[in-house]
């Protein structure tokens, strides 16, 4: 029996993939023919029982029936009609009231059967076509007038409902994406709220330590003209970058937009850049920090205020990390100059180099002993989890990215790479 429950199977599914009108004809031939086919066999029966009480009761096939039990012969002359009053004979009274019924049947049983097949086939049709579609869509929007974006309305047919339903689906995903998108967006901008204060911090330490310095050695007459001018134009260096990325972050809306401007640079006007913006923060922390460059050009073609954010953010989380000294290295080779920035801190651990470039992601260890310590005028205790993040996504804008890296000698290294070609 296995090919009748595929064949009935195979029906079946033809049946809920046809269209709503489709359908609907479908069911009101079914619901047609049933009534057509169950009327005739009630009148076909109705007869032969009505044949059998004439039978019964010894009355000609040719007697009129004409109420109370009565019946008549009747004579056929070419088209007249006369009927015999004469010959009334009368069925029994039960064979009466069961005649009765049979008449009243076969009157009442083809509205009644209509009336059945329209109910029934209504029925079968709101539960085959439209009732889980329904349910699923009203489920779908309940859902949505909670906010809740889970549910999904999946209905599996070819029909108008299930289009309706693939596209109610379509708009919750859509309204999902909208979500994120805006979700994004927001985290975006929180990104960028962050890091225009984060990156500000580097900038005003320097030019902290170049005033503590003056104020405490310019009336002692220990800062010679020469080296004014040149702390002068250190600050002025540091406030003119504040000004340019205050700039750029109330022009950008998302990092994504942000745009490199590259430049031609001799590798001893960065060198000299470096030297000052080192100069600064040495300045206003006890650790030694020296700076070396290896070139093989003597000019790279580079955005400058990346780099020296780069620098900035690499030297701020170094600096909370290292007990003496930091070393930097600029290198350049072929078409790439790399920056490294080496602390003799502890180093980082497995999570720290899989996450240290994560969005917010900080060592809580080493920010709690910080707080607990007062360490450095510097204002590295206070950490975002941002400088890294924003030093990869700089160094991509530029060309490169960013590696760590633990020291044979101890403490970490981290490089930062910058495409100069």
């Amino acid at each position: 029996m296995d090919w009748i429950d595929k064949f009935i199977e195979k029906w079946k599914s033809r049946l809920v993939n046809l269209s709503l009108q489709k359908a609907m004809i479908i069911y009101l031939v079914i619901a047609i023919l049933l009534t057509v086919f169950a009327s005739a066999v009630t009148l076909q029966l109705c007869d032969s029982w009505q044949n059998t009480i004439r039978e019964v009761n010894s009355i000609n096939e040719d007697s009129r029936y004409v109420g109370d039990g009565a019946f008549v012969m009747y004579y056929r002359h070419d088209s007249t009609v006369v009927i015999g009053r004469q010959d009334v004979q009368l069925l029994a009274e039960r064979d009466t009231w069961f005649w009765k019924i049979l008449s009243v049947v076969k009157i009442l049983c083809i509205p009644v059967y209509s009336l059945g097949a329209i109910f029934l086939v209504s029925t079968l049709y709101y539960k085959n076509k439209l009732k889980e579609p329904i349910f699923l869509l009203k489920k779908e929007m309940e859902s949505i007038k909670r906010n809740d974006l889970s549910f999904s309305c999946f209905y599996d047919s070819a029909d108008e409902m299930g289009d309706i339903c693939k596209t109610m689906d379509s708009m919750r995903k859509t309204v999902i994406d909208n979500q994120q998108n805006m979700w994004d967006l927001m985290e975006e901008q929180r990104k960028i709220n962050a890091a225009f204060a984060h990156d500000l911090r580097t900038p005003l330490t320097v030019i902290s330590g170049y005033v503590d310095m003056l104020a405490e050695y310019y009336p002692k007459g220990k800062v010679s003209d020469e080296k004014m001018l040149e702390i002068f134009s250190s600050i002025q260096s540091q406030i003119s970058r504040m000004r340019n990325f205050s700039k750029t972050m109330k022009e950008i809306d998302s990092f994504e937009v942000l745009e490199v401007r590259k430049k031609r640079k001799e590798l001893t006007e960065l060198e000299r850049d470096i030297q000052n913006f080192v100069h600064g923060l040495e300045n206003d922390t006890a650790l030694k920090i020296s700076v070396s460059i290896q070139a093989a050009e003597p000019e790279i073609y580079c955005d400058e205020n990346i780099i020296m954010e780069v620098l900035g953010n690499l030297l701020s989380n170094a600096l909370r990390y290292g007990r003496e000294k930091i070393e930097i290295l600029v290198e350049q080779r072929e078409k790439s100059l790399f920056l490294y920035v080496k602390d003799d801190g502890r180093g980082m651990t497995k999570e720290e180099l899989y996450k240290a470039d994560s969005p917010y992601y900080s060592d809580k260890t080493k920010t709690e002993e910080i707080h607990k310590e007062g360490v450095g005028k510097t204002g590295q205790n206070t950490h975002f989890g941002l400088g890294l993040t924003i030093c990869k996504i700089l160094c991509k804008k530029h060309g490169g990215g960013i590696s760590f890296s633990n020291s044979m000698e101890g403490g970490a290294i981290v490089c930062a790479e910058f495409f100069v070609g």
